[in-house]
């Protein structure tokens, strides 16, 4: 892990890639951080949320922006960057409840009370980073097994390593009824956000662009939303 400070905090680094921008203020972090902080209270405004991937805690200051003060769960195997993050973080550090676990085994130990999953798990491969295969074949069916009715997945995706984008998304979506694919300008990521009745995706885009307005993020204007299924 490569760890810089930057005007905010501290910026957590694999092979060139970002994976946490790490701020010790409120505010946004001009990435996609923002967009996914945003889905929270734009979709679960109650209830509870869990994260898979801490990746030192890149949404908590974006969601204190944008008034989100309830304790979110996660977990992670990443002990660092949870140590990094209650060391300089620690306005927000009381507002998350994190374990040391497998993220399947912890999902297995969970009751099925979840308004909002999130996979935002990554993992180092061959001097890059990608999503770890669980991501695409293990956890989509079970996060949906965990969530209350009317619950919603997201998962925060790198380009799969087996092919094209389409059929691996589809895949994902299998056994929720709509399904909503968000594209980022700046980024190679893709947040796919599945549930049984998700709001249309011109609505969608619309809340995350007044959303990421408010806190000043500059994604508002870097992002599309578009209907799956």
């Amino acid at each position: 892990m490569d760890i810089t400070a930057t005007r905010h905090g501290l910026r957590l680094s694999q092979h060139g890639v970002v994976i946490s921008e790490m701020r010790t203020s409120a505010g946004p972090t001009h990435s996609v951080f923002d967009v996914l902080a945003a889905l929270v209270p734009l979709l679960a405004p109650r209830g509870r949320v869990g994260v898979l991937g801490f990746a030192g805690g890149g949404m908590m200051a974006p969601l204190a922006a944008l008034g989100v003060d309830r304790v979110i769960d996660s977990v992670d195997l990443d002990q660092e960057s949870h140590a990094l993050f209650c060391r300089h973080c620690p306005a927000w550090a009381g507002r998350v409840a994190w374990e040391h676990a497998d993220a399947e085994a912890w999902l297995r130990r969970q009751p099925s009370d979840f308004s909002l999953l999130m996979d935002d798990l990554s993992v180092p491969c061959d001097g890059d980073v990608t999503k770890p295969a669980i991501s695409w074949e293990v956890l989509p069916g079970a996060m949906r097994s965990r969530l209350r009715t009317g619950g919603i997945t997201v998962a925060n995706l790198l380009p799969p390593s087996g092919g094209p984008w389409e059929p691996a998304l589809s895949r994902m979506a299998r056994g929720s009824r709509t399904a909503r694919i968000i594209h980022l300008d700046d980024f190679v990521n893709r947040i796919l956000v599945a549930g049984d009745d998700l709001p249309s995706a011109r609505w969608l885009g619309s809340g995350l662009r007044v959303a990421l307005r408010q806190i000043g993020s500059r994604q508002a204007g870097r992002i599309r939303v578009r209907a799956l299924r």
